[in-house]
């Protein structure tokens, strides 16, 4: 049995390293979310001044839901969010199956006519309203006062519903 130059081990971990980064270069947070759900990492997700923390339960193009002790957060990713992971697990992520994207959830929620709590950027902030329409580009929420707003899709960062 022949021993491997200590170099060429060198060598090849150098290449593994290198490998390593390319493939972290090359994904999307769309593709990160899918990688911590099945995992089943704690994550701590940082959106418009709020900070959730859990475990994903479903992930799919710019959706993450995240199952928290306030309940389910919904979540649009993208700019607007931070993710840290607080524990890494190996494997044994579950996912619940779900709707493709934010807006498809959304419309969910304008179905059921769930009152939600909606984390707004710029100014980071929090709404509770009852979604009337999901539009093509935005939201129409109403809150219990009788307040309606407009809110950009872009703005949204997550919804969270209110229970009653």
């Amino acid at each position: 049995m022949s021993r491997r130059d200590p170099d060429d081990r060198a060598e090849d971990e150098a290449y593994e390293e290198l490998a390593a980064r390319d493939l972290l270069r090359g994904r999307d947070l769309a593709g990160v979310t899918l990688e911590l759900l099945h995992r089943g990492d704690e994550v701590a997700v940082h959106a418009a001044g709020r900070r959730f923390a859990g475990t994903l339960v479903h992930a799919a193009g710019d959706l993450a839901c995240l199952r928290t002790r306030l309940g389910t957060v919904d979540l649009h990713v993208g700019d607007a969010t931070i993710w840290q992971v607080l524990t890494r697990h190996r494997r044994g992520g579950v996912g619940r199956g779900g709707p493709a994207s934010f807006k498809a959830r959304l419309g969910e929620h304008e179905a059921v006519g769930a009152t939600l709590e909606l984390g707004i950027t710029s100014p980071d902030d929090a709404l509770v309203a009852r979604l009337a329409a999901v539009a093509t580009d935005h939201v129409v929420v109403d809150e219990p006062s009788g307040s309606r707003w407009f809110i950009p899709l872009t703005r949204l960062v997550w919804v969270l519903p209110v229970l009653t």
